[in-house]
């Protein structure tokens, strides 16, 4: 009997998915396996199964810089949360750096964290799509935002720091990415059109220092762009002195996303 298509199986999930066994519909390559919801993988051709795998080492390595200069170290990590875990694309490279039993991965994707639990040994927390109805059941010395700031309104990107900064523990590490302003000359990464709002872009940076586009028949999700200034500004005007800058990388993650470290007082 010849294997389902990805287009079967995606096909398949849409109906059934929520029913079956959370690792049923993966598919296995030689790196590991990936579940067919897992939008990451944008296709079976080998650069972006490579792309794929190679973002989750990428992710982790900047980790492990921010937590060097934090004096700080995998092991003595007790509690780290990702949100969003998706389905595991960080997730599968941070359990090789700690157990996987310190690491709760969280999402809105109910699906997405039943196959974290499953195929990874990790903790799993659904969130609600409003960052401010979240209940976190721990504090944390290590949480991740990987590309989640990138697609949310300014106004809920913030919520969402304040409820991190809340369960942050002392002397715990903040990490999150943005889409910065040398995003502007690769619009067409998004979609046409995300090219045909290149003016309400720079307006808004201009005059706000973040830029928000949603996608079509998506009020609340998009893509986000955030100057520099603009992090900088409102991360100190709301957790100052408490939370303190670390370090920034420009374009730190897959050479595309900025990465921010922030650092709790002792």
């Amino acid at each position: 009997m010849r294997p389902l298509t990805l287009k079967a199986l995606k096909a398949l999930n849409r109906t059934v998915g929520p029913l079956l066994p959370p690792g049923l519909l993966a598919r296995t390559y030689p790196q590991g396996r990936i579940h067919v919801d897992d939008q990451m993988l944008r296709s079976e051709a080998p650069e972006d199964v490579r792309h794929y795998f190679n973002t989750g080492p990428l992710a982790v390595a900047e980790i492990d810089d921010a937590l060097r200069l934090a004096g700080r170290r995998f092991d003595d990590i007790t509690s780290c949360l990702l949100l969003p875990s998706g389905y595991g694309r960080v997730a599968r490279t941070l359990r090789t750096r700690m157990p996987a039993s310190r690491i709760t991965a969280a999402d809105v994707d109910r699906q997405a964290v039943r196959f974290c639990v499953r195929e990874f040994g990790l903790k799993g927390l659904v969130v609600p799509s409003d960052p401010r109805r979240a209940r976190f059941p721990d504090n944390y010395d290590l949480i991740f935002v990987g590309s989640l700031l990138t697609h949310l309104p300014a106004a809920t990107g913030l919520a969402l720091l304040d409820v991190l900064v809340g369960v942050l523990c002392p002397a715990g590490l903040l990490m999150f990415t943005t889409q910065g302003e040398s995003c502007l000359a690769h619009l067409d990464w998004y979609g046409p059109e995300f090219v045909a709002a290149e003016t309400e872009f720079r307006r808004a940076l201009a005059e706000n220092g973040v830029g928000f586009v949603p996608y079509r028949r998506w009020a609340v999700y998009g893509i986000t762009l955030h100057a520099r200034r603009y992090v900088e500004r409102v991360m100190s005007e709301r957790f100052a002195p408490g939370i303190v800058l670390l370090r920034f990388k420009e374009r730190g993650w897959t050479a595309h996303q900025d990465v921010w470290s922030y650092v709790r007082a002792a």
